[in-house]
């Protein structure tokens, strides 16, 4: 029922969303009392879920974080094999079919969580807001530019809550970077180089029948219909440009997403972005891969991003020169260091654990709530109808220049993105890609 340094690789997936709900119990010089974290609510307090997308992330959050806040109802995905499997993890959930409308219908689900592919993202969750539900949806919450203009404008006419599975926002690590950054004690601002890492290069692959329990025009979706080749689906989904961004979707929707938070309002205005270097695994023509058996995203790049103020962030795919290969490094007037989801490091953040500063620092990111897991904050934030910590508008701005520096690399040259008007200045060819061509039955409006 609903309530009124050094060279370092980031963990994985799995083993960050473990250690954030150990850090945010956890002692330690940024932690809270455990009673600030709350008792586990009474059954009649939990939230009714659905979940969309039945891949490896949705199995995390069944295994790690939905207990015992959320009792997963229903379960769909468009490879029915999949939705079968998930049952493990949600044995008391219903396996509603291939069509998420369905889920949707049902007036006794609270929340969905939307784990499905990136293509995917928008849509479900944009149809889930029309429906009445609050929506927990995994990054990246848009495939384009445009999708976002969508989003915000379905929220602000539905006046749900959408929290985005962006969870470094709720490591304390990755918030006391931020805020440290934005608190001015170091001075300005002036530099934030993040590495993601490279897609990789792959292909030949082979076509195959679909299948059986694979419904493909459903996973396809708004994209191109195409023959299946097992390696397009799945997990391997993002490294096609025909439904990811590659690694500056995937990881930069963390990095990037955490650099701009830090830069805050040194990030305000126009935006040059140059692309300093680029490789693709396919040659590329007007932007498009010439070849539909291979990989396609980039494998390495290097963009830089100059705000209008004069503050700059880099996106890499590595940074050995800077030594490491998957982190943030925030450079200001006073001093700089490195957090990534294994460390948070430098001069600047030794003297801060000494004076124990973090937690005036990080309260307001917060909105002066404790640490807690991701998901738990957004549960929170849906018993008490408050603006989530990884909130959509914040999200799609930055993912925006993931997006962008996307067209850059794909067309070739720099581009120049006015946020206020949402164009690209002066560069008619871009601006025709910052909303794709959809299938019909399948479009984002």
């Amino acid at each position: 029922m609903r309530p009124v340094a050094s060279p370092q690789r980031g963990p994985s997936r799995r083993d960050f969303h473990k250690t954030t709900l150990l850090a945010a119990t956890a002692g330690g010089w940024f932690s809270l009392p455990q009673s600030d974290l709350g008792a586990a609510p009474a059954v009649n307090d939990r939230l009714t879920a659905a979940v969309i997308g039945c891949g490896g992330m949705a199995t995390i959050h069944a295994q790690h974080q939905l207990e015992p806040h959320f009792h997963i109802a229903a379960i769909c995905d468009v490879d029915q094999t999949r939705a079968e499997a998930y049952r493990a993890v949600a044995p008391d959930a219903e396996v509603v079919g291939p069509d998420y409308r369905d889920v949707l219908e049902r007036d006794e689900i609270d929340v969905v969580f939307v784990t499905t592919p990136d293509h995917w993202h928008a849509k479900i969750t944009v149809d889930a807001l029309r429906a009445g539900k609050d929506v927990y949806c995994e990054k990246p919450l848009t495939f384009s530019v445009d999708e976002g203009r969508v989003i915000e404008s379905t929220l602000a006419a539905t006046d749900r809550i959408l929290q985005v599975g962006t969870q470094q926002r709720s490591d304390p690590n990755f918030q006391t970077a931020v805020a440290l950054a934005r608190s001015g004690r170091l001075g300005a601002v002036r530099k934030v180089t993040v590495a993601i890492g490279g897609g990789p290069a792959g292909g030949p692959f082979a076509s195959r029948p679909v299948p059986s329990g694979l419904d493909w025009n459903r996973w396809l979706g708004q994209a191109t219909m195409t023959e299946y080749i097992p390696e397009r689906c799945h997990g391997n989904f993002r490294w096609w440009y025909e439904y990811s961004g590659g690694k500056l979707t995937d990881w930069g929707a963390h990095h990037v997403d955490i650099a701009m938070w830090a830069l805050g309002t040194a990030a305000k205005g126009k935006v040059r972005i140059e692309v300093v270097r680029s490789e693709h695994p396919v040659p590329l023509r007007n932007g498009q891969p010439t070849q539909a058996d291979r990989y396609n995203t980039a494998t390495s790049f290097d963009i830089r991003c100059r705000m209008q103020g004069g503050a700059e962030l880099i996106i890499r795919d590595s940074a050995p020169d800077l030594g490491f290969e998957n982190g943030i490094l925030i450079e200001c007037e006073g001093g700089r260091y490195f957090v990534n989801r294994g460390k948070l490091t430098g001069k600047p953040i030794e003297d801060l654990s000494q004076q124990d500063l973090s937690q005036a620092l990080t309260s307001d990111l917060r909105g002066g709530r404790p640490v807690m897991s991701h998901t738990r904050h957004f549960y929170e934030c849906v018993h008490r109808r408050q603006q989530p910590i990884s909130d959509a508008a914040s999200h799609v701005r930055h993912l925006n220049l993931c997006h962008l520096a996307n067209i850059g690399q794909r067309l070739g040259r720099d581009v120049h993105w006015d946020p206020e008007s949402r164009s690209v200045i002066d560069d008619p060819e871009a601006n025709r890609w910052l909303r794709r061509e959809q299938r019909h039955g399948f479009e984002v409006v």
